[in-house]
């Protein structure tokens, strides 16, 4: 009996590892770096605990041990966010590994393939699907009660869990790679606030020449009501003005220069000016109604806005440009 729960356990490791079963590696990936086609999974009261670790309540709080953060992605809503399927897998598994001898009765069946099979109360097939990967048990997985669609409707099939769903993957500027990118940029803050002033300075800027700048940025922002100052060459720029065409705003777009080292002294003495009034060192900058709402995805100074995306994710943006 040793041998055979052994080669059991051997064959089921191989196939996690994609030996074998196909589609289980994609299946892996797509519980880790999310799915806009799929509705969420995780609720904003579920919490999930492993040992040393720990996540919720939802999806942003974790703590690894003594270690405790926010993940990036914890303000976007209506699709299946990064790790948050691997997180549900997470809590599955502690509820099996836990009660191992009530959902395994049978060593021998932990390697079998994905399948799902409906019969009528006749014991009639009315649909089966057979993987052979090991996570996979349907052939739309983002959704996969889907075939049961003729039989308790279309809509509950769809997401039975009735958690929030943007119904039908569409991506949403203000998200993706840059979130985490942009985030990661606080930490080069101070080096850009002590550049900042530094820059103008060197080029040629006189107190007179700050003050100037001061009285035009004030101008600027009280002449519509939205501006943002920009970089050319910047991603999270392009992604900024990204956000506002995304909702139908209009708005004004002050581009400073290609990027911060190609500015003019005129120029770079506006960027120093913004960084007084403001505390942020980095671009863009976006006033809405002459405040400082931040940038894309960093909160201004008094903490009462989250940046460009984190209003949008909310709502609020809508309301403020109303």
């Amino acid at each position: 009996m040793l041998r055979p729960v052994a080669r059991s356990w051997l064959n089921y490791l191989l196939m996690c590892a994609g030996i074998g079963a196909p589609g289980t590696l994609r299946e892996i990936l797509r519980g880790y770096f999310g799915d806009y086609k799929a509705p969420e999974r995780f609720r904003d009261d579920d919490v999930v605990k492993a040992g040393f670790i720990t996540i919720g309540p939802g999806v942003g709080p974790t703590q690894l041990g003594p270690l405790k953060y926010t993940q990036w992605f914890a303000d976007e809503k209506g699709y299946q966010r990064p790790v948050e399927l691997a997180t549900v897998r997470l809590k599955n598994m502690v509820e099996v590994l836990t009660k191992w001898d009530v959902y395994v009765s049978n060593p021998l069946t932990i390697d079998k393939r994905g399948a799902t099979f409906l019969f009528d109360a006749d014991g009639s097939e009315l649909y089966s699907y057979k993987s052979r990967g090991v996570l996979t048990y349907s052939e739309t997985m983002p959704r996969p009660l889907t075939f049961l669609g003729p039989y308790i409707g279309e809509g509950f099939a769809k997401n039975p869990l009735a958690l929030p769903d943007n119904g039908g993957g569409e991506f949403k500027k203000g998200r993706g790679i840059l979130k985490p990118a942009g985030k990661a940029m606080g930490f080069l803050s101070l080096l850009f606030k002590l550049e900042n002033k530094l820059q103008a300075q060197a080029l040629g800027a006189d107190e007179a020449d700050f003050a100037a700048a001061r009285k035009k940025i004030e101008d600027t922002i009280a002449s519509d009501k939205i501006v943002i100052y920009t970089y050319g060459l910047s991603p999270f720029s392009t992604e900024a003005t990204a956000v506002l065409d995304e909702i139908g705003a209009q708005y004004k777009k002050v581009e400073l220069g290609l990027e911060w080292f190609l500015l003019d002294k005129e120029k770079s003495t506006i960027r120093a000016e913004l960084l007084e009034m403001t505390g942020q060192s980095s671009l863009p900058h976006i006033f809405i109604d002459g405040k400082h709402v931040g940038g894309l995805f960093t909160g201004n100074a008094d903490g009462s806005s989250p940046g460009l995306a984190g209003l949008k994710e909310s709502g609020e943006l809508k309301k403020m440009i109303a």
